[in-house]
């Protein structure tokens, strides 16, 4: 029996037997800059133990192309054999990347394929979205045409894949790549209006960038009225979308942008915008470590507490500590007073509160779902400080009124400060909207953030 028998038969305990009697069988047609590999052979034709097998034993036969340009993933999906892709996906997540013939990958090609049968058709599009969970940065590559996975569906028709495509760029607020443009230039609503996609274009109204232009600087609002869809619903929308935002119609182009000189509200926006997720993370930890810290110093401050009560004004003794024991006071109460305890309260306070400013202006910078933990952050503030003026006895009137006067003008100064960091990261974000770009690395652009 031969490799190819093996693999026909779906046998891998043949194919051991024959790698046993010669130790290079998988090698022998697989030099080259492009091999038909045995593991082309066995997923292009729906062998899926044997083509697990030999991907365990040759790491680097899943990625390497064939002389038509197609990986083994390319192969089982042109032939149907889903189940053999989803296993090789188990293997390496990864391979959902590999580019094939036109730069085609794999997440690619199910997005621009449609099939006639309605069973292939369901595991196509379960597929497509498994490709996309298992896969989050599939989304982002490019065909030799600059062409994402989305503009691919829109070009072929494909509503169904658009929907999938369209509602997990949603659900990880990742719809700017819906405003990437291929080597035309157009995005895929420039794309869905020139190929008259009503269904299409109704969804991306609201999502996309109407006013983008293309490399013929024709907007999709002004393709749509050259052929419209014929749609007095889809028309309504386009116009209202398109007025609605006239205000961000771009007005600069990259190099425009960068070239220009910088006005002074852009730098203070920078100034708070960090980019670097490694300084942001750093931010984060080292104010989260002077919160806790200061919050603990609260909680057990010098000198401790009194263990009993006394009322007795007219002596003054001291223990082997020096801790005055004749002084007025209560069982529980702070023995730390006068100037001391004002200094101590205020400088651990101040500390404190600017520690739980620099964290939520750095947080706010994170994804949409950070805002109910800066929420709770900012109400623990205010219960720590109120949990602290509670806690220092009404005789020491001097640090209780200095307490409050923080409590009351400077609390509110410094919770504003990420209120105003945030609100300055939005003005360079409106700055960014008149920039007509290809948009199609958000991470690499100046003030942005993964898309979001």
């Amino acid at each position: 029996m031969t490799l190819q028998d093996a693999i026909a038969a779906d046998d891998v305990n043949q194919l051991y037997r024959l790698i046993e009697g010669d130790i290079n069988l998988l090698d022998h047609e697989s030099e080259g800059p492009f091999p038909d590999t045995p593991l082309h052979d066995a997923a292009g034709n729906g062998k899926t133990k044997v083509a697990m097998e030999i991907a365990i034993l040759k790491s680097s036969f899943p990625r390497k192309l064939n002389r038509g340009g197609y990986s083994p993933i390319h192969l089982a999906l042109q032939n149907k054999h889903y189940d053999t892709v989803r296993a090789l996906m188990t293997l390496n997540p990864e391979l959902v990347r590999v580019h094939g013939r036109g730069g085609i990958t794999p997440l690619h090609f199910v997005a621009g394929t449609i099939v006639d049968n309605e069973q292939d058709n369901v595991k196509l599009l379960e597929l497509l979205a498994e490709f996309l969970s298992t896969c989050n940065s599939s989304i982002k590559d490019l065909t030799n045409q600059c062409e994402t996975a989305v503009q691919i569906a829109v070009r072929a028709g494909n509503i169904e894949a658009f929907k999938v495509l369209f509602g997990w760029l949603k659900l990880v607020h990742l719809t700017k790549i819906l405003d990437w443009k291929d080597q035309d230039g157009d995005t895929a609503l420039h794309i869905a209006t020139s190929e008259r996609q009503p269904e299409i274009i109704k969804l991306l109204v609201k999502y996309a960038d109407v006013n983008a232009k293309n490399f013929e600087s024709k907007t999709a609002l002004e393709i749509f009225k050259e052929s419209p869809s014929g749609s007095p619903d889809v028309a309504k929308r386009f116009h209202d979308e398109g007025h609605q935002a006239r205000h961000y119609t771009p007005t600069l182009s990259l190099s425009q942008y960068f070239g220009r000189e910088q006005k002074h509200s852009e730098k203070w926006a920078r100034f708070f915008n960090v980019q670097d997720k490694s300084n942001r993370d750093m931010i984060i930890v080292v104010s989260i470590l002077i919160a806790t810290a200061t919050y603990q110093a609260a909680l057990t401050p010098p000198g401790g507490y009194w263990q009993d009560s006394s009322s007795n004004s007219t002596f003054v003794t001291a223990n082997s500590s020096s801790i005055a024991i004749g002084k007025p006071h209560e069982a529980g109460g702070i023995i730390l007073s006068g100037k001391r305890l004002i200094v101590y309260s205020i400088y651990n306070s101040v500390a404190f509160l600017a520690s739980i400013a620099t964290f939520l202006a750095a947080a706010l910078r994170l994804e949409r779902s950070t805002f109910m933990v800066c929420f709770n952050v900012e109400l623990f503030c205010f219960a720590f400080l109120i949990s602290i003026t509670t806690q220092i006895p009404e005789t020491d009137m001097a640090a209780q009124d200095a307490l409050m006067l923080l409590l009351w003008f400077s609390l509110p100064a410094i919770l504003s400060f990420p209120i105003y960091a945030m609100y300055k990261t939005l003005k360079l974000a409106s700055v960014r909207r008149r920039v007509d770009a290809t948009w199609r690395h958000l991470e690499n652009f100046p003030g942005s953030e993964d898309g979001k």
